[in-house]
């Protein structure tokens, strides 16, 4: 298993942000997070390099507060690509020439809330 720190690579994507453009993907994270069977599934062009996902979240007991899981550890990491981390979320970056359907999987967590995981994972579909 392979566990990301959001501060870990926090000089890094300055530095990258700067030389590469990163795009939004169209999608959504999906449901199950919780009970660990979450599901998200994003799209992207090839053209645009990268792809940010924001952080799935943890939501408070009225439901009126997100507070995103940016501790990140990585259960199946993509086989056509890499993930590294934002401020914001994980950012996937396809292998060069790739198009197609690749697949990632996380356990994320947030200190505030001790003993809790959200965990899935995200397809992504490069166009």
């Amino acid at each position: 298993m392979m566990k990301f720190k959001l501060l870990t690579f926090a000089t890094a994507f300055v530095f990258l942000g700067a030389t590469t453009a990163i795009a939004a993907c169209d999608g959504a994270s999906g449901r199950g997070w919780a009970s660990g069977n979450g599901k998200g599934s994003y799209e992207m062009t090839s053209g645009a390099k990268r792809c940010e996902i924001p952080f799935v979240n943890f939501f408070s007991n009225n439901g009126n507060t997100r507070t995103p899981a940016k501790e990140v550890t990585l259960r199946r990491a993509p086989k056509s690509g890499t993930i590294s981390l934002s401020s914001s979320g994980i950012i996937y970056t396809p292998n060069a020439g790739f198009t197609g359907k690749d697949r990632f999987c996380t356990v994320n967590r947030n200190s505030a809330f001790e003993g809790q995981t959200l965990s899935g994972c995200i397809t992504v579909t490069v166009k």
